[in-house]
């Protein structure tokens, strides 16, 4: 294999510590401190999930049922 793009490589200590050239890349945003800290939900996006939540269980319920008669209707094969 041949490497098109011949590679240019630092000498150590250039720029400092290597491991602070990793960690520049990995910078956080600065944090806003007057955004709201109170994680609010709202009362229909929770019954939206409820819904969706008791739906989710009633298929589940449903499924396994069916795979449980299955079962036990091939038993005595």
């Amino acid at each position: 294999m041949k490497i098109k793009k011949p590679m240019t490589v630092k000498p150590s200590g250039a720029e400092g510590a290597g491991g602070a050239a990793i960690a520049d890349r990995f910078k956080l945003d600065p944090v806003d401190a007057n955004a709201n800290r109170n994680g609010t939900v709202s009362k229909k996006s929770a019954m939206t999930a409820l819904i969706f939540g008791l739906i989710a269980l009633a298929i589940t319920i449903t499924l396994t049922v069916t795979i449980y008669k299955h079962w036990e209707f091939l038993m005595p094969a």
